[in-house]
């Protein structure tokens, strides 16, 4: 049988089959999935038909009650009146609300503007919660903001006879700090010039907690970082002292194997070997090979960090890959520079290609050919998102530009860009918008370059009315053959369901062309809806899109882990 532990104020033991369910009664303002919630008990969804209901054991139920009290009291409902009824299978807590504490007033002294940081408003009932997690936000934006020594005098006055609240946030924010002296502490197999380099904080700049934070997503960004600790040190001149210490990752071999599926590319079967601080610093090799439906890959990769925030590689590999029109291989090695300037990324690279196309099902359209290009590559990214795989905030920008001049060790003259950007904004409640834009153009004045290099649209991170890669220019099969330029555009808007079940309503827009810049006369116009269901390596999504000029012949659905953007 299924156990379930309690809080320990609440519960000690375990609980059986023969322990009656809990129920709730008359609760209005506060739902009984919170109830359970604030009792660390969990009621089951609809779809979850193998979880046990909550349970109480019969000498708990006082001790409940009390609980209940006291979290009624920090929602604002001091005069919460609950007893309980009890048959033979389960016990009932009746719960009389009676009139909450509402806010009376709202006064704050402050310089820096903390009105989102205050989440009440006059008439809204008083929540204990809420204005402690408040007090806690002020700071951090006077921290963020340089004000290491802000001193918050934050009250909230309760009259229980009229049911008030008058709430006062005094925030003194004394001088802007500094970083002072950084001492780090170098590790068996690891220079402290290097982790300074990773850490992007300099002695003198402005101190803001935001940096802090970033020292510490860039110092995991680096596998071979098991535990990273950045103390930190207020001095009479507001100035702040920092010292970085870290642990080595005590098995710096990994070993690598994932099995997947998407809507795109089908099944998926990973497996891959690294060792993440080869000869030491941080430096990683390692090998990996990604099998799927329509593509299979082969790829060696290293990385080194430098001083000055840059880090010096190089990645090769073989890649196979299925088009609906043709296949085509490669064998490709990169070299490459990047600097990291959080929130900026700059890489610098030479891409060299030795590319095969065959399986042709149009010679004409598509001939069949190899091709040799050494192309510079420059790739600039700018990315706020506050979470990658489920952002609720930020925006990002993302470009690349890349060509080459025929020559002698190359074979086409040409040059391509692509531009991706997004912005995720909370609205109202629990409703977020996210917006995203994509162009992209490729020209070619001399010679030839692999098919692969134009631009293919439809599928989930493209136009969710259509499958992947199966929309736009045609052969006479109507198979698609790809574009040379590109313009789509995304807007969405996310809610919560229930519980950990989320849904989307989305538009996509598609416009191609096959000059530099694409027709906006024939664009490919589509809308749908998905669902997300939250885990702990993203959300797990299904979408499904409709072509708005004729939704009941021309739709697709589409799965995949983490939201596209």
């Amino acid at each position: 049988m299924k156990t379930k532990f309690l809080i320990s104020l609440l519960f000690s033991t375990l609980l059986f089959a023969e322990t009656p369910l809990l129920f709730f009664s008359q609760n209005k303002e506060i739902s009984s999935r919170e109830l359970y919630e604030a009792l660390e008990l969990h009621k089951p969804y609809f779809f979850e038909f193998y979880a046990d209901e909550p349970v109480i054991e019969t000498k708990d139920v006082e001790l409940t009650k009390e609980a209940l009290k006291g979290y009624y009291r920090s929602k604002g409902f001091y005069h919460a009146e609950i007893s309980h009824i009890r048959d033979k299978d389960s016990i009932t807590i009746i719960i009389k609300e009676n009139e909450p504490i509402i806010v009376k007033t709202i006064t704050y002294s402050a310089l820096l503007d903390i009105d989102k940081q205050i989440p009440f408003e006059e008439g809204d009932v008083f929540d204990a919660d809420k204005f402690i997690q408040s007090k806690k936000d002020i700071k951090l934006l006077y921290a963020q903001s340089s004000f290491c020594k802000a001193q918050l005098d934050a009250k909230a006055w309760i009259d229980i006879e009229k049911n008030l609240a008058y709430l006062s946030y005094k925030v003194l924010q004394n001088e802007s700090c500094r970083f002072g002296e950084i001492e780090v502490m170098a590790s068996k197999n690891i220079d402290a010039e290097i982790l300074e380099s990773i850490l992007h904080i300099e002695e003198g700049e402005p101190f803001s907690s935001n940096k802090i934070a970033m020292g510490y997503e860039n110092l995991y960004g680096h596998e071979g970082i098991s535990k990273a600790i950045i103390d930190t040190k207020v001095n009479r001149d507001n100035s702040v002292d920092l010292a970085l210490s870290v642990v080595e990752n005590e098995n710096p071999l990994r070993f690598q194997a994932g099995l997947g599926a998407s809507s795109d590319e089908g099944g998926m079967l990973m497996l891959g070997l690294k060792h993440r601080n080869f000869l030491g610093n941080l430096k990683t090799i390692g090998i990996e090979t990604r099998l799927t439906q329509i593509k299979q890959s082969l790829k060696a990769g290293f990385d080194m960090p430098l001083l000055n925030r840059n880090a010096l590689g190089l990645e090769a590999g073989y890649e196979n890959e299925d088009f609906v029109t043709f296949k085509e291989s490669r064998v490709f090695v990169e070299p490459y520079l990047l600097q990291k300037r959080t929130p900026h990324l700059f890489k610098e690279s030479i891409y060299i290609d030795r590319s095969k196309t065959y399986d042709s099902d149009d010679l004409i359209l598509i001939p069949e050919y190899t091709i040799f290009l050494v192309s510079p590559r420059l790739e600039w990214s700018y990315d706020t998102r506050d979470k990658i795989l489920d952002p609720t905030s930020g925006y990002f920008i993302n470009s690349q530009i890349m060509g080459s001049l025929k020559s002698d060790i190359s074979d086409a003259t040409y040059y391509k860009f692509k531009a991706t950007g997004g912005y995720i904004l909370p609205i109202i409640d629990d409703y977020i918008a996210g917006f995203r834009a994509t162009f992209g153009t490729l020209h070619i004045k001399d010679g030839d370059v692999p098919p692969s290099y134009r631009f293919f649209a439809g599928g989930m991170h493209s136009n969710r009315a259509y499958g992947y890669r199966k929309l736009g220019p045609t052969d006479a099969r109507n198979n698609p053959i790809g574009s040379n330029s590109i313009v789509e555009a995304t807007a969405e808007i996310r809610f919560d369901i229930i519980g950990n079940l989320r849904g989307v309503l989305f538009s996509d827009n598609t416009f191609l062309g096959n000059d530099s810049m694409p027709s906006y006369d024939n664009g490919y116009y589509s809308a749908g809806f998905g669902l997300r269901y939250r885990t702990p390596i993203g959300p797990i999504a299904i979408d499904m899109g409709f072509d708005i000029e004729d939704p009941t012949k021309q739709y697709a659905i589409h799965f995949h882990i983490g939201e596209l953007f």
